[in-house]
């Protein structure tokens, strides 16, 4: 068999899986394989940004995956990582929720739509109309849902308004970066989706399944493993590595795809580079953001490149900040915590991580790191963010002086919305793209935004790629 050529645009932490399993699956199956991996901007791992800086580890995008999706843990076994697995404190796996200008804790079976009547009835976030709301959801009636509805329609009705308002929301806009009024129930919430179709109501499926497993003895998988793991080194360790076990490849970096050629019966792609240069490829996988994709693809797909551009994006800013342990008075008995819709009206920020504290390696002994959200690009300097920053958290955290360092990092249109529809946006895509068999789509942008989805997605692309050239 002759050299296949697979050409990866994007670097992605899907086009960096792409690469890897390319390659993996090509040795296993005997095909003769060349990788070329393209990225245009002057780093590897896309929004993984790690640096290591007088002590610190600092992350200037994502933080942690979730162990509930295999893919990132498995991916992490494979390339050896598995003793570099670094879970959350146990002692620090408290929320916190900034409402009305104060912090207020956050029951632990909030966060995984578990019953927990005890820290229903004992928190301070819900009016006592607001509880019994939730506790007497059990009793509504089977509601039934048209093919997709608004997170904050869906939970509103089983959870009522103030839950939604006070809890889910905050929760949602820490994961997504949106609003529940925009973001889709179906696929930003599939279990409970799924849930609300099978059975009564949520809270009476719930009960069902604490029942049973108290009355049958069924545990929970996992049950002892943390929900949010990293690496000890920050994520960039997981770049770092597979970059280390892409030396069979052609990796090129600071470089921009300008077009691809290509139209339903040519056995062949051509994809131009910025400097002239041309590489002909058997298939081409795109593990770019979905209105860069839409742009390569608009000259050959004005349809598919219109879906793929319709995906809105909010943009994202990430502050850390460095202190002394004693200019933080806050005992930082947590993780951190998230902002309520109605205070974020009030200041910049959507989230406050308490690095330090959910990842002590993180920092130096004595020092406190701490890490703030902004979902929105301001137009200030970086000088001005941070002080921006410090003057909300002074207050809640009880902070004296300024910052000792801080480190921001400005993403735009970073964070793909899965709105309202999404579901149908994605089907029209993957529809379309059977018109095109030698192209692949492996991004965060058509059904799940965090590391495990997006080395599932570009796993995937590779399988299905050389499924079809091999």
């Amino acid at each position: 068999m002759s050299e296949r050529h697979i050409v990866i645009i994007g670097g992605g932490i899907s086009g960096l899986s792409a690469a890897y399993y390319s390659l993996k699956i090509a040795e296993q199956r005997g095909i003769r394989l060349k990788v070329t991996l393209i990225e245009r901007e002057s780093w590897w791992g896309g929004k993984i940004r790690t640096v290591r800086d007088d002590g610190f580890t600092v992350e200037g995008g994502p933080d942690n995956f979730v162990t509930v999706k295999p893919w990132a843990l498995e991916l992490c076994h494979e390339l050896g990582l598995t003793k570099r697995l670094l879970p959350t404190n146990p002692n620090a796996r408290r929320v916190f929720i900034l409402w009305r200008g104060k912090l207020h804790l956050l029951p632990h079976g909030f966060l995984t739509f578990s019953p927990d009547l005890k820290g229903l009835f004992e928190t301070d976030l819900l009016s006592w109309r607001g509880k019994l709301r939730v506790a007497l959801s059990v009793l509504l009636p089977k509601r039934e849902w048209n093919e997709d509805a608004s997170v904050g329609s869906f939970l509103r009705y089983y959870l009522g308004s103030e839950m939604t308002e006070r809890v889910i929301a905050p929760l949602m806009a820490g994961v997504y970066g949106g609003s529940i009024e925009q973001l889709s129930a179906r696929m930003t919430l599939p279990t409970l989706w799924q849930i609300a179709k099978l059975h009564r109501n949520l809270a009476w499926a719930s009960l069902v399944r604490t029942l049973r497993r108290r009355l049958f003895g069924q545990t929970q998988v996992n049950q002892n493993l943390s929900f949010f793991v990293t690496l000890r080194s920050g994520l960039g360790e997981l770049v770092e590595t597979l970059l280390a076990n892409l030396t069979e490849a052609n990796l090129l970096l600071k470089r921009t795809v300008v077009t691809l050629m290509t139209n339903a019966e040519e056995r062949k792609v051509s994809v131009t580079l910025d400097d002239g240069g041309k590489l002909i490829a058997d298939a081409v996988i795109l593990s770019t953001p979905a209105w860069a994709a839409a742009e390569l693809l608009r000259p050959i797909d004005e349809f598919l490149a219109a879906e793929l551009s319709s995906i809105p994006h909010t943009h994202a800013i990430t502050v850390s900040l460095a202190f002394d342990q004693s200019q933080v008075r806050h005992p930082l008995n947590g993780s951190g915590f998230l902002v309520a819709p109605e205070d974020q009206q009030e200041n910049l920020l959507l989230a406050c991580t308490w690095t330090s504290s959910k990842y002590p390696p993180r920092a130096p002994q004595g020092k406190v790191l701490l890490r703030a959200f902004v979902n929105r690009l301001v137009p200030i300097s970086d000088e001005e963010l941070v002080a921006e920053i410090v003057k909300v958290l002074r207050p809640l955290l009880n902070i004296s002086g300024e910052p000792q360092r801080s480190w921001v990092f400005r993403w735009e249109s970073a964070m793909p919305q899965y709105t309202v529809g999404h579901a149908q946006k994605v089907a029209k895509v993957n529809e379309r793209m059977r018109h095109w068999r030698r192209l692949f789509l492996a991004g965060n942008y058509l059904s799940g935004i965090g590391i495990p989805d997006c080395i599932r997605a570009g796993r995937e692309a590779a399988e299905k790629a050389l499924r079809f050239i091999g």
